[in-house]
Parts: structure tokens; C-alpha cells; sequence
């Protein structure tokens, strides 16, 4: 594969070779990753490959990368691939953004990844810029998410991202906040539900906002309180339009 560039004020014709595309490439991963403070390994994780297939493609040792990959690469980075490519020469702003990083788990709420404090601890980070979180931007409590159900798809839609504040004091949870909660015996795993204080009849009540009737309140009295746990409260997400 032969790239040719046209210099206006040599009136020449330059030929880049294969090896010299795929070494320019991998200056611009590289470039771009240390402009969003990611590391190898945070990299990595998100692409579902391993450090040293990420360190191969910045020292552009891989001989191919696929449009698709080069699109991933792109999206953690948050650029476009043809800045990556060197045909827009404009970064997005948001490499340039002040950002902060955040635990990232990157798995089905339901799936029942044991969220304890030394689990979190082990999960990879993500770069999120300041400006999306507001005043939770560098609240080291914030655990990004993805959702992967559709109980609350009116609101948040399944395969969105949510920012879980996690060291939460459950009474201070108002009706109607939307929180991630294990239930047990209800479910095997986590959940994302409006919650409600029933104060009345004694119980808290999760309640889905879903187009799928499969979901209906969880209740649970005073008595069965040990059978919840509440992970966090849901303070930020992005709709997918």
C-alpha cells in the first residue's frame, strides 16, 4: 500500500511507503493517548487486547490495522480515526479537555461482579473529561458503568454509560433517584431501578421505567433489609439519540 503526498511548494510528489504509514500511525496513538492520560493497560482493557498489542501498534510493528479497530482505537481516544491517519490535522476538543480518572467496569450490571471496595480497586481506569461529570468530576467515589438491560431503557438506554457515586449514605436517597442495587434472591446480580421509601407500609420499593413489561417492582419490607445492597446512586449517564 503506497500513501502519495503533494507538496504545493516543491511541486513533488512524495511516496510513503507501507512501513513508514504503519510507524506514523502508532506516533499518533501514542500522542494521543498520553494527551487523554491513558495508559497501556487502560487502553488496552477497552480494546479487549493486551498491553503489548497496544505497545505494537504505537511502535507500529502490526503490519495491519482494521478500520474496525482503528474506529475503537479512535473512539477511546477521542478523536477521529482520520486525525489518526493524519488526513485532520484538527483534534477534538475533547483531548484537551481537563479530565480526571474514574474505576471502569466495563460488564453487564447483572452479570454479579462482586463491587466491594478491593474489587473496584482492581478494575482499570477511565479518562472522563471534568466537564461531563459537573461538581463529581474529581470525586474519586465516581465508578463508571455500562448498562447491559433495558429496565430503565425510557430513561437510560441499554448500552449507555453511567457514573455511580458509590460511597452513598442510604438515607440520604430521595424517592425517585435512580440507584444500582443487588437484591438477593430477587436477581444474580446488580440492577438499575428508580428507588421509593415507602415509609407508610414500612418497605422500599425498586421500581424499572421500562418499555418491557418483564420488569416489575422489587419489594422489600424492613424485615428483609439485609437482602439489599445498594451499590451507588446513578448521577450522570448519556442518552443515546
Amino acid at each position: 500500500m503506497l500513501l502519495l503526498y503533494y507538496s504545493k511548494r516543491r511541486r513533488s510528489v512524495r511516496i510513503m511507503d507501507k512501513k513508514e504509514i504503519n510507524k506514523t500511525l502508532g506516533m499518533r496513538i501514542k500522542y494521543q493517548r498520553k494527551q487523554n492520560n491513558m495508559t497501556l493497560k487502560e487502553v488496552s482493557a477497552r480494546l479487549g487486547v493486551t498491553e503489548s498489542t497496544v505497545q505494537r501498534y504505537e511502535s507500529g510493528n502490526i503490519s495491519n490495522v482494521s478500520i474496525e479497530t482503528l474506529k475503537k482505537i479512535a473512539e477511546i481516544l477521542s478523536v477521529s480515526p482520520a486525525v489518526l491517519l493524519g488526513w485532520d490535522t484538527q483534534v477534538k476538543a475533547m483531548a484537551n479537555l481537563k479530565t480526571h480518572k474514574h474505576y471502569f467496569l466495563d460488564a453487564s450490571i447483572s452479570a454479579g461482579y462482586p463491587l466491594t471496595v478491593n474489587s473496584v480497586g482492581n478494575l482499570p481506569t477511565v479518562s472522563i473529561p471534568d466537564i461531563f461529570l459537573g461538581k463529581y468530576a474529581q470525586n474519586k467515589h465516581i465508578l463508571i458503568m455500562r448498562v447491559n438491560e433495558d429496565s430503565m431503557n425510557k430513561i437510560i438506554q441499554n448500552g449507555s454509560y453511567i457514573a455511580v457515586k458509590t460511597n452513598i449514605d442510604v438515607l440520604s436517597v430521595s424517592n425517585g433517584d435512580i440507584v444500582v442495587a443487588n437484591v438477593e434472591g430477587a436477581d444474580n446480580g446488580y440492577t438499575i431501578k428508580h428507588i421509593y421509601k415507602d415509609d407508610t407500609n414500612n418497605r422500599i420499593i425498586l421500581r424499572p421505567n421500562s418499555t418491557n413489561p418483564i420488569y416489575t417492582d422489587i419489594i422489600i419490607s424492613s424485615t428483609e433489609s439485609q437482602r439489599l445492597y445498594i451499590v451507588g446512586k446513578v448521577v450522570a449517564y448519556n442518552v443515546l439519540l
